[in-house]
């Protein structure tokens, strides 16, 4: 769940095998997997310890480390978008938007909306394998090494499917929020359907601190709504990126880059984007101090689309990761909105 890697760190850890975690049926193949049996609540604390520990590795955005079909590289070089276009990127484990300061503004706030994705896990034999998938906002992450973040997640472990909200502040780990029920017993927890709103506010705090406040509404379930205030220091935590991301996590293990597999989700929307900047609220493509990017994520080959915004083809179908046609570039509604499809997990 962390930033983006520098150009040169990009191709020092993809120089060593990028390694997945564990390995998805084909697109089109998988259906819900539940045990007949609800999991105990050892199985349950293990699961919600696992997502924690996953989601809080602290290993980087992964970037492609070179410039994808039609787009830029945005590793340690000056970035190459215009302000207020959209351009193309690629990730391994991020998909969505990203605006970025180029100037001496930085990002204030951050809002957006989704109805939380259902997700299919794996089927036999790679039914007790994990896969995992990330609704979320934030500020920072996509060019420098912090990130103030939060929103919803999947997971499946051990064929049984948990829903989570939360939220991460750097340095600190990943919270769960939640019920006590949820937590504990994996019942009355947030739902595929449920409507999300979230948003961050980031305001000065004095002794070279800022304060963020970072607050989710669930609307179907208001038994989930959090909302907390954390504080970071104004030379680490630099302000400098806005995102709307659908994320399957990395980790980094002795500088070799692991990630999960996309847990099969059916399409995802994100509606009511915005981005405040030199206190003034845009839309998501409305930002003028920067770059717009356009983010695909890509499987550890480079081969294959895994999760497009506003795709050409049908959710399911293996699309090539190698022609700009395959996942063209789009712009975000005016009402700063957009949807995501899965393609494939692996």
């Amino acid at each position: 769940m962390r930033r983006l890697l520098a150009r040169s760190t990009v191709a020092a850890l993809l120089a060593a095998p990028v390694v997945l975690l564990a390995v998805q049926g084909a697109p089109g193949t998988a259906s819900l997997a539940a045990k007949s049996a609800a999991p105990s609540a050892k199985v349950v604390a293990a699961a919600r310890a696992n997502f924690v520990k996953t989601m809080s590795t602290h290993a980087t955005e992964v970037g492609t480390g070179g410039v994808s079909p039609g787009g830029v590289d945005h590793g340690a070089g000056a970035l190459r978008g215009s302000a207020g276009t959209v351009t193309a990127d690629q990730s391994y484990n991020w998909s969505g938007y990203a605006d970025t300061e180029s100037g001496t503004k930085s990002v204030s706030g951050v809002t957006g909306s989704w109805v939380m994705p259902a997700v299919t896990c794996p089927t036999a034999p790679y039914q007790n394998s994990d896969a995992f998938l990330a609704n979320w906002i934030g500020v920072d992450g996509f060019t420098n090494g912090t990130v103030e973040q939060l929103g919803s997640g999947a997971q499946c472990y051990e064929g049984v499917t948990y829903y989570y909200v939360w939220y991460e502040m750097y340095p600190a780990n990943t919270v769960e929020e939640g019920t006590t029920a949820c937590i504990n017993d994996n019942v009355n927890c947030p739902q595929p359907g449920d409507r999300l709103t979230a948003s961050i506010k980031v305001t000065p705090a004095g002794s070279g601190e800022n304060n963020y406040t970072v607050s989710l509404v669930d609307l179907t379930h208001q038994d989930e709504s959090f909302s907390t205030t954390q504080q970071c220091a104004t030379d680490v935590c630099a302000d400098a990126n806005a995102e709307w991301i659908v994320e399957r996590p990395a980790t980094e293990i002795d500088n070799i880059i692991q990630i999960l597999p996309a847990a099969d989700f059916d399409r995802t929307y994100f509606t009511a984007g915005t981005v405040t900047s030199g206190g003034h609220p845009t839309d998501i493509q409305g930002f003028k101090d920067g770059p717009v990017y356009d983010i695909a994520m890509i499987d550890d080959t480079a081969s294959y689309i895994l999760a497009c915004v506003d795709q050409p083809a049908p959710p399911g179908t293996l699309i090539s990761a190698t022609s700009a046609t395959s996942c063209p570039t789009a712009s975000p509604t005016r009402t700063g909105g957009f949807e995501e499809s899965w393609d494939a997990g692996f």
